[in-house]
Formats: structure tokens, C-alpha cells, sequence
């Protein structure tokens, strides 16, 4: 245990150095202009992100340290309490740090980390017997992503004998996410019904490849050796419903049957999930938790090639983040490339010393915010639905118009504005001069709401 704490205080700190040197990601951008705006809920998400960025701003000022580092705190301190459920804590800890899902998404502050992190503290409480404790955690999961809410018919699959005390918790969950359903129940329910579109009115993105980007995030091996858990359990599933038809006695296997319905469900139905729709990797976020702890729990050749996957994870993890320092290769579409996108764009259209700035996506809103603290807002109903929707346009008579290059008229801003001037072309480029990005920009004047024109 005390190697396991030692690795694990090591992991937080290299976190902690290469969460402040990277350049934000968009969305990143984009939570920090909700944590200017303090509120119980948000369109695309409840608050518990945007919280935790206006702490870590206040605290340390708007740096990239500030938006992520209360996250990778929060992160590492709620997986502490899984280790005591492990009979090997230190391959727990290099499991959760070799993940390329934990490692690379675990730096970014997204709505999944405050999720993990009240999972991963809530299947501790589980494993313990605490439910209540439990029922807490998952409130403050639910206040970070919606999928938290899934916690508890997968518990009341693995414990049917201690239903009551899931009821319990299940209430504590209701109770701490109280302000935020509250909050939707104002807002005729906006981010629920935005997820469950995003998710499924989409065109489908396929099961395999859903598998795919799963096996890529977890490493080949630590998602074969999970595979190979699940498989073994079996046996142990069927004597343990055979069980149920008698009083209640010992249960030697309940640690694992938790683990294992925490996590292989989970995995199965955003599988399912990605048949119906263009599912993304992360969604599936949570089953990991489980598996993680499930493999520290392994035995015989699967704990070996756990032991495996750990290893090759933290060097494949090591290389992916040295890279978005110093790219190894230019790869196109690569993700990385991204982190730091619209620094170039918030530079040249600061120049232009005009403001408000109208832009088609959420995306340019919140970078040109975040990098030259433009008054910038994306147009409600150009590109798909997001928090700027709710918020009132600040309409003017001399503006600026930016979005992303493409050929066609300039329908979505005809919409809003009656003078629109020329094109001026923005780039940005990778060291190796390909290009990252475009955009358009134009000068508009005489806007206002669609409805009046």
C-alpha cells in the first residue's frame, strides 16, 4: 500500500506539471466561460465542472493549471478509497495510471472527471457496505455527467438482498443532486433531452468501431485481460443466482459480482448505444473504474497479462503525451494537434479591435474568450444547440462575424445581420506548416434577433 500511495502522490504530481504547459483544449474553453457564469446547470451539462474551474481560477488565476488542476486533484484523491479493496494496490495504481483514458482524458477538465471521480468513490463505498456514503457520491457524480444515474440498477443487480439500503442511497443521490434537477425542471429539462439526442439521433457510428476506440483507450492488453475476467466469472454468476432461491447466507463473491456489474454493462450498452447512434469512446468512462479494480483482483496468467497492460499502457500514455509537447508525427485529424486551436485566430481578430463577435460555433466563442477575453457569443440556432443558446445575444450595430472556412454562401449570419463586408481568411498551422484550421472572417453591422428582421 505504501508503494501504491507513493505512485500514486508521483502520477498526480506529473499530472499536475503537464496540465499546465498544455494549451487548453475548445471544450475546455468552453467550460471555463460557463465558470464565469456560475449556475445549478447548463445546456450541454449539470455544474460540477464549471464549479470546479472557478475554484481552481480563483484560487490560482486564469492559467491552464487553474482550470485542471482541481480536477486531477479531485481525481485522484476519490480513487485512494479503491485500493483498500485490492489485494494488490500498487498494480490498482499502475492500472489507473497506465490507462491512456485515465491518464490523457484525466488531464482535461471535462464533465467526465468530476463523473469518475464520484464513481470511483461511490464503488468504494459499495465494496464496503456504505451505501449511504454511496448514495453521496453518486449525487456528486450525477452533478458532473448524467451517466452516474446508471449506478444504481447495476448495484441493485449485483446486491437484490440490500435493496432497502440501495433505496436509501439511491434518495441521498436525489437529495445532493437536488439543485440541478431543480434546475432542469426550470428549463423544461434542456440538458437531458440534448444528451439523449446527441446520443441517439445521430447516424450510427457502429459497435465495432465504439470497441475499437475502447480498446485504444483502455490498451490492447489491459482490455483483453478485463475480457478474460469477465469470461472467467461465469460460473461464480450462476451459483450466486442459484443462491437466491435459498436464505441468505455468506457471499465470498460479492466483491467481484460488483465490480463486474459495475463495469462490463456499462461497456455492453453504450456498445449497443453506438449501433444507434455516433457513441464516443469516453461515454463508456465509467466501466473502467470497475475493471481497473477488477484486474487488481485477478489471479494466475490474466494477473500477469494485467501486469502487462499496465506496463505498456504508462509507456504508450508517456509517448502520447510527449507528443503533444513535440509531435513524433503529423498524423491527420490528430487530436492532439487540437489542444491550443483558435490562439492565432483570438490573436488576429483582437486586432481588428472590434467587438461583439458573432460566431457559427461554441467552439470559436469560447477560444477567442479564453485566449484575448473578446466579448464573443455564438449565434443561437447556426450550428448545433449550445449553452450560448440560453444566454441573451448581445446584438450591435458593428460586429464581427467568424467561422470556419468553407466554401457556400454565408447564410447562417444573411440571418442576423443586413451588411456584411468581405472575406478575410484566418489559418492556423502545425510546425510542420500543414494546416490545423481556417476560418472565415467577416465585418457585419445593422443585427439583431431573426425574428425582427
Amino acid at each position: 500500500m505504501a508503494w501504491a500511495l507513493a505512485f500514486v502522490a508521483l502520477t498526480t504530481l506529473a499530472r499536475l506539471a503537464v496540465a499546465a504547459h498544455l494549451p487548453l483544449a475548445e471544450d475546455e474553453a468552453y467550460y471555463w466561460v460557463w465558470s464565469r457564469n456560475l449556475s445549478w446547470g447548463y445546456f450541454d451539462h449539470p455544474p460540477a465542472i464549471a464549479g470546479l474551474i472557478a475554484a481552481g481560477c480563483a484560487l490560482l488565476g486564469k492559467t491552464e493549471l487553474a482550470v485542471r488542476g482541481p480536477g486531477i486533484l479531485l481525481g485522484a484523491l476519490c480513487t485512494l478509497p479503491l485500493l483498500r479493496f485490492t489485494p494488490d494496490p500498487l498494480r490498482a495504481a499502475m492500472l489507473f495510471a497506465g490507462l491512456p483514458l485515465f491518464t490523457l482524458g484525466g488531464l482535461l477538465a471535462t464533465p467526465d472527471v468530476p463523473l469518475l471521480a464520484g464513481w470511483s468513490l461511490a464503488l468504494a463505498a459499495a465494496l464496503g457496505g456504505r451505501w449511504r456514503l454511496a448514495g453521496i457520491a453518486i449525487g456528486l457524480a450525477a452533478l458532473g455527467k448524467y451517466t452516474a444515474w446508471g449506478f444504481w440498477p447495476l448495484a441493485a443487480l449485483a446486491c437484490p438482498r440490500e435493496w432497502r439500503k440501495l433505496v436509501e442511497g439511491a434518495l441521498l443521490s436525489v437529495v445532493v443532486a437536488a439543485p440541478n434537477l431543480v434546475w432542469q425542471a426550470q428549463h423544461e429539462w434542456v440538458s437531458v433531452a440534448f444528451q439523449f439526442g446527441h446520443g441517439l439521433n445521430r447516424p450510427p457510428g457502429g459497435s465495432w468501431a465504439f470497441l475499437g476506440a475502447n480498446i485504444a483507450l483502455a490498451g490492447p492488453l489491459t482490455f483483453l485481460a478485463f475480457m478474460l475476467w469477465s469470461f472467467g466469472q461465469r460460473k461464480r454468476i450462476v451459483r450466486w443466482v442459484r443462491s437466491l432461491r435459498t436464505p441468505a447466507g455468506s457471499d465470498p463473491d460479492r466483491a467481484d459480482r460488483i465490480v463486474l456489474f459495475t463495469s462490463l454493462p456499462v461497456l455492453l450498452f453504450f456498445t449497443w448505444a453506438a449501433s444507434r447512434g455516433s457513441g464516443e469512446a469516453n461515454w463508456a468512462a465509467p466501466a473502467w473504474v470497475g475493471a481497473v479494480v477488477a484486474l487488481s483482483r485477478a489471479e494466475g496468467w490474466v494477473e500477469r497479462l494485467s501486469w502487462l497492460g499496465a506496463g505498456t499502457g504508462l509507456v504508450l500514455s508517456g509517448l502520447v503525451i510527449s507528443h503533444s509537447f513535440h509531435p513524433l508525427v503529423v498524423v491527420e485529424g490528430d487530436p492532439t494537434a487540437r489542444l491550443g486551436v483558435g490562439r492565432d485566430l483570438a490573436h488576429s481578430v483582437e486586432a481588428w479591435g472590434q467587438e461583439p463577435i458573432y460566431t457559427s460555433r461554441y467552439q470559436e466563442a469560447a477560444v477567442l474568450a479564453w485566449y484575448a477575453d473578446l466579448d464573443a457569443v455564438a449565434l443561437p440556432g447556426v450550428d448545433r444547440p449550445d449553452q450560448y443558446d440560453l444566454w441573451p445575444t448581445p446584438w450591435a450595430p458593428k460586429a464581427l462575424f467568424v467561422r470556419p472556412r468553407r466554401s457556400g454562401p454565408t447564410a447562417t449570419v444573411d440571418r442576423f445581420c443586413a451588411e456584411r463586408g468581405g472575406e478575410n481568411v484566418v489559418s492556423e498551422y502545425n510546425p510542420d506548416g500543414s494546416v490545423i484550421d481556417r476560418w472565415q472572417v467577416y465585418e457585419v453591422g445593422r443585427c439583431g434577433p431573426e425574428s425582427e428582421r
